[in-house]
């Protein structure tokens, strides 16, 4: 989940980009059309456009920072996915529209000279947007935000467009009339170039693309550094917003006590969650080394299916008085057992497990191996 002072630096950013759109939409379109200049209009309706992005982000900010819940036990961080993808198709329209517009004023539109008094309406616009555009990309940057990164680029784009307004206010007054619409073009194509690369970076997050390499092998380090983790298979991460997830499967060694190999495995994932940043949340399965793969994992019948003929037939034996435990260990050359049983006091442990283990081999072939260990009291011998 989103960390509190993330979510109010994320906000805080976007809430001012809103007021600052507004207040510079409202003034290009008055100043626009006071001074008959289409081009600073048409700017400031970009700014407008602007304000309504900003909407959508904070919208999204809003339901991404949420925590987990029944229908969403990821969280919600890929609403800010979403709404980048969103930003992404905003960004290449607004290139295309651009595009169009210019290709018809360089087929002949006339142009106009509005006088001086646009062209400072024109270069404040570009100074504030252009601080905003850095602002807002220091805080994507920082709090790993694709969306706000995305939205930093459509403040960088009211930028650009006002420097189009700006090249075309200025070259109308001195007749150069295709200055404006090549710089037009010039700059729809570096919008759908921003497009195309977030609306990728979205859609591969979307379809749960494993996260860059370097992530990966940070992780890799870090969990086998771990004491008592001797391998590790299938590890895969994906990006949730502003989240990384991860799962994998940590080898173990597999004459281990299950509660043992759980211990190593909080303490890898904890240490993981603890030194990369990056990481929001990891699933770890234990493994035995070895053995994750083959008959001990695959085809090895379950202790419901062979618990109650191994007990019957230990039972049986004429020294065994009575069994303490039963314990199964599940290897590729078929299953270990470990009996833990109360002997007659004339009992040969050896030759009793000897014993023992030719009559279960027989009756289960796919026992392998047989330990017996005489009790006493509770205690083993």
């Amino acid at each position: 989940m989103t960390s509190p002072s993330h979510t109010k630096a994320k906000t805080r950013v976007t809430l001012a980009g809103a007021a600052i759109n507004l207040v510079l939409s409202v003034l290009k379109i008055i100043a626009g059309v006071a001074m008959a200049s289409p081009a600073l209009v048409a700017d400031g309706f970009h700014s407008l456009g602007d304000m309504a992005s900003d909407i959508m982000v904070l919208w999204a900010l809003r339901h991404s920072a949420r925590a987990p819940d029944a229908d969403h036990p990821y969280g919600h961080g890929r609403f800010e996915t979403l709404a980048t993808l969103a930003l992404a198709a905003v960004l290449a329209l607004t290139g295309a529209a651009v595009i169009w517009d210019a290709a018809g004023r360089l087929s002949g539109a006339a142009q106009v000279a509005p006088g001086a008094v646009a062209l400072l309406v024109v270069g404040l616009s570009i100074v504030v947007k252009e601080a905003l555009y850095h602002y807002t990309l220091r805080v994507g940057r920082a709090t790993g935000s694709a969306l706000l990164e995305a939205n930093a680029w459509h403040h960088r784009t009211d930028a650009l467009s006002s420097v189009v307004a700006l090249v075309g206010i200025g070259a109308a007054q001195f007749g150069l009339g295709w200055g404006d619409p090549l710089a037009a073009i010039i700059i729809a194509l570096m919008l759908l170039h921003a497009g195309w690369g977030f609306g990728k970076t979205a859609a591969a997050e979307l379809v749960d693309t494993q996260a860059p390499d370097d992530l990966r092998h940070a992780l890799e380090r870090k969990l086998t550094a771990t004491p008592g983790v001797e391998g590790l298979r299938d590890l895969r991460m994906r990006r949730h917003g502003a989240q990384t997830l991860a799962d994998v499967s940590v080898m173990v060694d597999p004459q281990i006590s299950v509660t043992e190999g759980h211990r190593i495995a909080e303490v890898a994932r904890s240490r993981a969650l603890d030194d990369i940043d990056a990481l929001s949340d990891l699933v770890i399965h234990v493994e035995p080394a070895g053995h994750f793969e083959g008959f001990g994992a695959e085809a090895a019948p379950l202790r419901a299916e062979v618990e109650g003929m191994i007990m019957t037939l230990a039972q049986a034996h004429p020294m065994v008085m009575a069994l303490d435990t039963l314990r199964l260990g599940y290897f590729d050359d078929g299953l270990h057992v470990e009996l833990l049983a109360q002997l007659r006091p004339e009992a040969d442990p050896r030759q009793t497990e000897a014993h023992l283990a030719e009559t279960l081999t027989h009756a289960l072939p796919e026992v392998a191996v047989l330990r017996l260990h005489r009790v006493s009291s509770g205690l083993r011998d």
